[in-house]
Order: structure tokens, then sequence, then C-alpha cells
């Protein structure tokens, strides 16, 4: 199967009350943060995968949001470890006892992984390839977040 194209285009916030809200819970591995997003449903979404040389790794697979679509069951923000590179300008966020990556967390937009979501078939999800590996380290990648802000 061929590569999905690349794309320089912005991410696609999900703003409430612009599609059918559809309730996703997630939580890290080891269960110490858990959360719930509202979202479009799965056959709406669309997730964002990115090529960066620190996306590339994690291998996460972003939906964008506002804030007020998450709500924290179990912990929170303060209870993630951040990882801050190239402009320093937004936190990916990290459980500090397994390590896995629960978002981004960049003030007027977050970007969660989908992968933490439960019952989440991750690899059905439509999917977008953003071109981080050539936007990076040029300001490319900090202003498609800036900008869905």
């Amino acid at each position: 199967m061929a590569p999905l194209p690349l794309t320089y285009d912005r991410p696609t916030v999900h703003e409430p009350g612009t599609f059918t809200p559809h309730t996703y819970t997630g939580a890290c591995h080891c269960g110490r943060v858990e959360f719930s997003c509202i979202a479009p449903p799965m056959d709406e979404l669309e997730v964002l995968s990115c090529t960066c040389s620190f996306c590339a790794k994690r291998g996460g697979l972003q939906i964008y949001v506002r804030p007020e679509s998450l709500s924290w069951t179990k912990g929170g923000w303060e209870d993630l470890t951040q990882y801050r590179w190239n402009t320093c300008r937004v936190a990916h966020c990290f459980c500090p006892v397994c390590g896995t990556h629960i978002g981004t967390n960049a003030g007027p937009v977050l970007a969660l992984n989908m992968r933490c979501m439960e019952g989440v078939d991750a690899e059905a999800l439509k999917e977008r390839r953003f071109d981080g590996k050539t936007a990076v380290p040029g300001p490319k990648v900090e202003s498609a977040l800036e900008d869905a802000a």
C-alpha cells in the first residue's frame, strides 16, 4: 500500500457545536490518568500523523480539540511529564510512570492521541499526514497549531 500524501495544511480543530458529539474515554497504560473527550464520531473523524523526528518516533495519531472538550476523570495535566523542543511553545505530555503519550497542550488547542482512547481501532481512522520532516526545525509545525487557535 502506498503511503498517504504529505501536506502542510493546518490541523482541523473540532470546534464544539460543529459536529455530532461523541464521547471517547481514554487513559495511559498504567491508569495514572484517565479522561473523556468530546469529538466527532469515528466515521467523521480525521487524525493527523506527523513525520517530524519527534512524532515519527512516538507514533501518535492526533485529533485537535478545544480544552473545553476534555474532562479529566483521574489526574490531569499536572500529573504528566512535559517535553518541549524546537520552539518550546507546546507541551508534549506523557505519563511519568508508563510513558504513554496522552497529548500535546498548546493552550487554546489540544492534540490528543487517539491511540489512548478505549475501543478505537486507530488503524481504521481516516488519516492525514503532516510533512513535519521538512517543516521542522522551521516554524511551520508550531504555527500550524497556533493558526488553528
